[in-house]
């Protein structure tokens, strides 16, 4: 039997130009990749995506042809996050795709202020349970993702051969051209934007059994000489690549989606390195060492200490310690400041340095603006935490070794932040708040049968009422938001692009 699946999007072309034409953003738009140094020592610095490496190769590479010469290199930054709005009524799923360029600095990202924009909603292909594990199935719904992306992204493609000519937020016109940039994504989209097999890495080479370390770059050369010259079982098994499925990247120029996934500070490390591996070892070292019973006991010693926090600027009250009823990725953010003294005492001191490493990384990581001094502190800090964290597998914690994507991904932040800048500008909990403002709340505000369109209509208002205030304070009608209430008020005053 046909099914038909329906795809709501906007025409890319027309957000790129609402974006660009936002004088906003006029002082806080990058027109050209640039290298930062730092004053005395000469080091470099990054900060907001044009100060990073991969968008200056872009621009010698779309240089080679003279026609290029003195267009604004666009980058494009996508991301996508499947979320599901209400469990207790009945399985809501929506599968929203956001759209912003890398000219626009890191805080005016992060803040949304009309720099993330909501692209589209995909199809979410459902099956009786006899059929979910089905591999055509499955292989069906990674194609209908990337054949949507690529007819979504369709109209951005002339702007990536021939210069366009935009406003920009300088209120003066250039010629644009753009470009496929970094896509934010949780590893499982990972998996399925770089079309590699569940557990594999999707920048290097690493197989499943063997991520302690990095290996070789993917390349698109590489990708595409396995397939042409293994068999489809050979390259999913020696390779992890799904040779059955084409990448939607594969219609742009210039796109290589391996190294285009970005860095995901959320689930990579707050709730993957600290909540999910780390704080579960803990409990599970307890209980080798203790028994189930004095197990219980030292946790519920634990939970105390943290409930005994003292009040300080900067650090949260957990009353109930460590018991919350759903971990957010704010929980585990509070948390790491108060953990390590927590733990103090009912594990060895060797334990005790594998989370001082691993927070002494996650802090660098997080900062607004990273040195060359703070990327060997990195690395520093990430050599220190592999060597400690061994202590795990001696006590039996982790017998079978430390072969984790998330685990793995910290190899890879160094290189990263050397081409995208720093990280906190592509982390998914950009899309993570920006899903309350697109989907929560104009759900929540439907009758809930349909909703979709209803929430496609109550965006379309929200949308053009912003675009009205902007254009009242820019004729000196309204008087112009401080930026601390700009960035404040933004649950009542963001909104994603209309939808026709």
């Amino acid at each position: 039997m046909d099914v038909a699946y329906e795809c709501w999007f906007c025409d890319p072309l027309s957000l790129v130009e609402n974006i660009l034409a936002n004088s906003e953003f006029h002082g806080e738009f990058d027109y050209s990749p640039y290298r930062d140094f730092t004053t005395g020592d000469s080091k470099r610095r990054f900060e907001n995506f044009m100060s990073g490496d991969w968008a200056w190769l872009q621009v010698d590479a779309i240089a080679r042809d003279p026609s290029m010469h003195e267009a604004t290199f666009v980058p494009i930054i996508l991301g996508s996050d499947k979320m599901t709005v209400s469990v207790a009524t009945r399985q809501n799923d929506y599968w929203p795709v956001y759209l912003s360029v890398g000219n626009i600095h890191n805080n005016v990202r992060c803040a949304h202020r009309n720099g993330v924009k909501l692209l589209a909603f995909l199809a979410i292909p459902k099956a009786a349970k006899k059929y979910t594990d089905d591999p055509a199935f499955r292989r069906f719904k990674k194609q209908l993702f990337h054949v949507a992306m690529s007819k979504i992204l369709g109209s951005l493609k002339a702007c990536m051969m021939v210069p366009w000519v935009m406003k920009c937020p300088d209120n003066h016109f250039h010629r644009v051209i753009c470009g496929i940039g970094p896509y934010i994504a949780d590893y499982p989209e990972q998996v399925l934007i770089s079309r590699i097999v569940q557990n594999w890495c999707g920048r290097c080479t690493a197989s499943p059994d063997d991520l302690d370390v990095g290996r070789p770059p993917r390349t698109v050369e590489l990708m595409r000489a396995v397939i042409e010259e293994l068999q489809a079982s050979a390259a999913w098994d020696e390779w992890g690549i799904d040779a059955n499925v084409v990448p939607f990247t594969e219609d742009f120029p210039r796109a290589n989606i391996c190294q285009l996934l970005a860095l995901d500070i959320l689930h990579q490390l707050i709730k993957g390195g600290f909540k999910d591996h780390l704080v579960e070892w803990v409990g599970k070292y307890l209980e080798l060492v203790y028994g189930k019973a004095g197990a219980k006991e030292r946790l519920a010693d634990i939970d105390h200490r943290i409930a005994a926090a003292p009040p300080f600027p900067g650090l949260r009250r957990f009353p109930d310690g460590r018991g919350f009823s759903q971990w957010m990725g704010d929980d585990s953010k509070a948390l790491m400041k108060v953990y390590i003294p927590a733990i103090e005492g009912h594990v060895p001191s060797d334990i005790v340095r594998t989370f001082r490493a691993f927070l002494e990384f996650c802090y660098i990581v997080r900062q607004n603006v990273i040195t060359e001094d703070m990327l060997s502190d990195l690395k520093m800090a990430l050599d220190r935490f592999h060597r400690y964290r061994e202590n795990f597998r001696d006590v039996g914690v982790r017998a079978d070794g430390f072969s984790l994507p998330h685990q793995h991904s910290l190899v890879h932040y160094g290189a990263l932040i050397c081409l995208f800048g720093a990280p906190n500008g592509l982390c998914t909990s950009i899309t993570e708040s920006k899903h309350i403002i697109v989907v929560k709340r104009p759900w929540r505000q439907s009758s809930k049968h349909n909703a979709l369109g209803q929430i496609l209509w109550t965006n379309q208002c929200l949308t053009q009422l912003a675009a009205a205030r902007a254009d009242f304070e820019a004729c000196g009608m309204l008087p112009l938001l401080h930026a601390r209430d700009s960035v404040s008020s933004q649950g009542n005053t963001e909104f994603s692009p209309s939808i026709d």
